[in-house]
């Protein structure tokens, strides 16, 4: 299965280490963030990777050259949301792939867990976690009945920045995205998953448990995200 990483934000919370980096190609030790991600998968058995970029792209270009790598570039990234980066590689996604965003570190089980599950479209969660900067859920027997950052009422998980669609799923979120894009640049991922949901389409959430993952939202996270994962990958 293909992976596609959403590498194209500025990621302004974590300025001034981004201002001349990519978010994807800040280390943790002495690997980046972007080589870790890689290296996960890989052990997945997952080497078919997208990189969508933007911001600083030629950045994340020059890290490519020499591995096996595609980068799509979304020239919208300053004006759009996540989404957008999405239906820039719409092409890519045809055939099923496995979604994550640039600033996660994850352990493989949860990788894993996706590629075994069953259903066309696959979230992977932490239930009753819920930090205030996550993307909130309402999951019900094992299903997603809703998922927003804000508009969300009684959420009981988050969303940790890992999907799998197969390629009936994937299909059907390119048409989504595809009526999306043409009323909302602004639009996120977890919006063209709601208007899956809102097409009584089932999406599964898959409960990571106890397995480890770190958002990288600030400079903090960086040295956490050290000193969980830097001697695992």
């Amino acid at each position: 299965m293909k992976a596609i990483i959403l590498a194209a934000g500025k990621a302004t919370r974590l300025q001034p280490l981004t201002k001349d980096t990519p978010q994807s190609l800040l280390k943790i030790g002495n690997k980046t963030i972007l080589e870790m991600q890689l290296s996960i998968l890989n052990k997945c058995g997952i080497d078919d990777v997208v990189v969508v970029t933007g911001y600083l792209s030629d950045k994340i270009e020059d890290f490519a050259k020499g591995r096996k790598i595609k980068i799509r570039f979304n020239p919208f990234y300053s004006v759009s949301g996540i989404l957008m980066s999405l239906w820039v590689a719409k092409e890519e996604l045809r055939d099923g792939f496995i979604m994550l965003y640039s600033d996660i570190l994850f352990e493989e089980s949860i990788v894993k867990l996706l590629l075994n599950d069953k259903h066309d479209i696959c979230l992977a969660i932490k239930k009753d976690c819920l930090r205030e900067e996550a993307e909130k859920v309402c999951e019900k027997n094992n299903f997603i009945t809703k998922i927003g950052k804000i508009d969300v009422d009684k959420p009981n998980a988050e969303f940790v920045g890992i999907a799998k669609l197969s390629k009936n799923g994937a299909n059907l979120f390119i048409q989504e995205i595809e009526e999306i894009a043409r009323k909302n640049l602004n639009a996120q991922f977890i919006d063209g998953i709601q208007a899956v949901i809102d097409n009584e389409i089932r999406i599964s959430a898959c409960d990571i448990r106890k397995a480890k993952f770190i958002d990288i939202d600030f400079e903090e996270d960086l040295q956490k995200a050290k000193n969980i994962f830097y001697n695992e990958v």
